[in-house]
């Protein structure tokens, strides 16, 4: 009897987390929401309240539909990177004061490396870069103070992109899923209590080992999700302006003339692929019905010269004969 009654329990168990998973995988339609100019930050009020309504709601415990709130109660969950390439006098001075506005912002360094590389005038330069993460509410202010350590940010900033990640349906199915994951567990919780069978215990401690372990799994991606949409990251990549420099060696600047020469190889490339496309479409259609003809013209005289040489020699044996 009581192996039925956990075999009845654990089928139970199985169906509704089918049912609440396959729910959970139906997007959120004509989601009408706007990214926040902010920080942006999941709502977890509503998931405390919406977590009651689900224990209060019924005196048995039962599995969560996964629909979730309604597309108006939402906010938008948005992970933020940018990167930076700069140029500047001193790289190493520059990034760390990188860091310490990472610091003072309430951020941290990830990754921060500085090595040599040889200039265009042979000389070996510093170059660094460093990836940090900040409150990604100011991140853009970070950004605008990252390149005004620059000498002059129009021309020294040599690139600059922003990129976001909006993974608010994600973090919106793994909220439901850990609702269905923490109902069955309780209701596991419930049928050992009254278990008595050994055999019976230990198949339900087994599921409940499976259950914890996912719920764990699903704990960390979402806690994953919420501080990389905290703290955005921002790599910058930072130059010596001396490594851009051009060679010049007497007055004479040899890039320029390679820069002739290339332009020269560039103009030649383009004017015979000009005209190859000029003979394809203009002359081939008007060369191939002539070349036809001339072949079979040519075959006609050929054909005509053998039989008059045939002929020649014809009239020159018979006197010999």
């Amino acid at each position: 009897m009581k192996k039925r009654i956990v075999w009845i329990a654990s089928s139970l168990l199985i169906v509704g987390l089918l049912t609440g998973a396959c729910a959970s995988m139906k997007a959120p339609e004509n989601v009408a929401m706007e990214m926040p100019a902010s920080e942006p930050a999941y709502d977890y009020a509503y998931e405390e309240s919406a977590m009651a309504e689900d224990q209060e709601g019924s005196s048995m415990r039962g599995f969560d539909s996964g629909t979730g709130a309604s597309a108006s109660e939402i906010e938008r969950m948005v992970i933020y990177n940018a990167n930076l390439e700069i140029a500047v006098e001193d790289p190493v001075a520059t990034m760390d004061t990188v860091v310490q506005l990472a610091e003072d912002s309430g951020g941290f360094v990830v990754y921060s490396n500085v090595y040599r590389s040889s200039s265009s005038s042979g000389r070996m330069v510093p170059r660094a870069n460093v990836t940090i993460r900040v409150p990604a509410g100011q991140l853009d202010s970070i950004m605008t103070e990252i390149k005004e350590l620059t000498p002059n940010p129009r021309e020294d900033v040599l690139s600059e992109n922003v990129s976001g990640q909006d993974v608010t349906a994600e973090y919106t199915d793994l909220g439901s899923r850990l609702r269905n994951l923490e109902a069955a567990e309780a209701a596991l919780v419930d049928l050992m209590e009254e278990a008595q069978e050994p055999e019976d215990v230990l198949n339900i401690f087994n599921e409940l080992t499976y259950y914890r372990g996912e719920i764990e799994v699903v704990k960390g991606r979402m806690k994953y999700l919420e501080e990389s949409a905290a703290l955005s990251a921002i790599t910058v990549e930072i130059i010596a302006k001396e490594s851009l420099q051009p060679i010049e060696i007497a007055g004479w600047a040899p890039q320029g003339t390679a820069k002739r020469a290339v332009e020269a190889l560039i103009d030649t490339g383009q004017f015979l692929a000009d005209a190859g496309i000029w003979f394809g479409i203009y002359c081939l259609p008007f060369l191939i019905p002539l070349g036809v003809g001339v072949y079979f013209l040519v075959k006609v005289l050929r054909k005509r010269k053998a039989k008059r040489k045939s002929k020649q020699t014809e009239v020159i044996e018979k006197p010999e004969a």
